[in-house]
């Protein structure tokens, strides 16, 4: 048996199916040899998908409440279907939590540039406004700490990020990776010792252990019917634009540099969300550009080919238009051409190709507020 799963991983898979109303679990194969997968229904006992390279799919993708977008359907890893599996990814592919308080964009981008490097991957990440209930439970570990009422009263009311990250013994390469809690002792290089400037506003918050992670997890990014109610998205829906860093940017750990840019062009992030967009929604979305730009189609295919951020932008210099002027930051839809014409702007700097240009942002100032509207109003329920 032991020989068997030397070339294949097993985990199970759910998929809602919406027609039917019922989950379906699955057995799901991966070969990492050649980047394959197979998926076997459970009930029906019948092979669902034959083995099949998928677009964005690899070991990395598969860790406990993972997504996968697999030809066209959003499945759900919920466990290891072997012992073995188990065993050799348990580690490898942790889940941890962490939290960005308060601080100008740009340092939040230095940071998640800082985690990526160390091997720390964002699969799930929000902005939202913490309320004093919300301190209490992600803080619960410090209520009999002598800093936590100054940590109470720092934080309730604002705006933070809440990440899930992925990696190698996760939790304590976050740990290691912040340093001392106090910034003036933390190890030169730490991201508090960097960026930190007292105990209480030290820039990050990160999960004690494993369960303390999976906890804060399912708090920060509720299921549907309690995201109505706690750490909704802080969209204001007013001289706003769109902007989405999109799937192999965020995979070539992009993000950080993205927000950094946007910050120092002049713009604040109001509202920040990740999300797995599915196939039918890419291609919604892109509609107007269908039977117009020949990129369409991949477009589409990039678009759902992973995690994207999506963020509401609004101009720091209220009298201006900020739809228009994000758009002259972001630069030509040809990363090329932009780094010829325009070498400063967002495409330049982290676009490859017209499809895979890293950044899509609103056309028009009208489209910017619709566009915002889908992603943190209709996508999000």
């Amino acid at each position: 048996m032991e020989g068997a799963y030397k070339d294949k991983y097993s985990f199970i898979g759910e998929w809602y199916d919406n027609q039917a109303s019922l989950i379906r679990r699955f057995n799901i194969f991966y070969y990492p040899t050649d980047d394959t997968l197979e998926m076997f229904d459970l009930k029906s006992r019948k092979t669902f998908v034959r083995r099949v390279k998928v677009n964005g799919v690899n070991l990395e993708s598969f860790y406990i409440g993972s997504t996968l977008y697999v030809l066209g359907r959003l499945i759900k890893i919920v466990d290891f279907a072997c012992e073995d599996t188990r065993k050799k990814l348990h580690k490898d592919m942790q889940v941890t939590f962490a939290i960005i308080k308060p601080i100008p964009t740009q340092i939040a981008g230095k940071i998640l540039s800082h985690l990526h490097e160390h091997g720390l991957r964002v699969t799930k990440m929000k902005k939202a406004r913490l309320t004093a209930d919300d301190v209490h439970q992600l803080f619960r570990k410090m209520l009999t700490d002598p800093t936590f009422p100054f940590l109470l009263e720092y934080l309730t009311g604002q705006l933070v990020y809440g990440l899930e990250l992925v990696g190698k013994d996760a939790v304590n390469v976050l740990i290691k990776t912040l340093g001392d809690g106090d910034p003036v002792k933390a190890a030169a290089g730490t991201i508090r010792a960097l960026y930190g400037s007292d105990p209480v506003r030290n820039c990050m918050h990160a999960a004690a252990s494993p369960d303390d992670a999976v906890e804060d997890v399912g708090y920060f990014f509720p299921p549907p019917p309690l995201r109505s109610t706690r750490l909704r998205l802080t969209a204001t829906l007013s001289n706003c634009t769109l902007c989405i860093v999109k799937p192999h940017a965020i995979r070539e750990g992009k993000l950080g540099a993205a927000l950094e840019a946007i910050d120092n062009g002049g713009f604040e992030v109001t509202a920040l969300n990740m999300f797995m967009v599915e196939n039918i929604n890419a291609a919604e979305f892109y509609e107007v550009y269908k039977g117009i730009v020949p990129e369409y189609k991949g477009m589409v295919e990039e678009l759902a080919s992973g995690p994207c951020v999506a963020m509401e932008i609004v101009a720091k210099d209220k009298s201006v238009t900020t739809a228009i002027e994000f758009r002259k930051l972001v630069g030509p839809s040809d990363p090329e051409i932009a780094r010829l014409l325009r070498p400063h702007t967002l495409r330049a700097k982290l676009g490859s190709t017209k499809v895979q240009n890293a950044i899509h942002c609103s056309d028009l100032a009208e489209d910017g507020l619709l566009e915002v509207e889908y992603f943190f109003k209709i996508l999000d329920l």
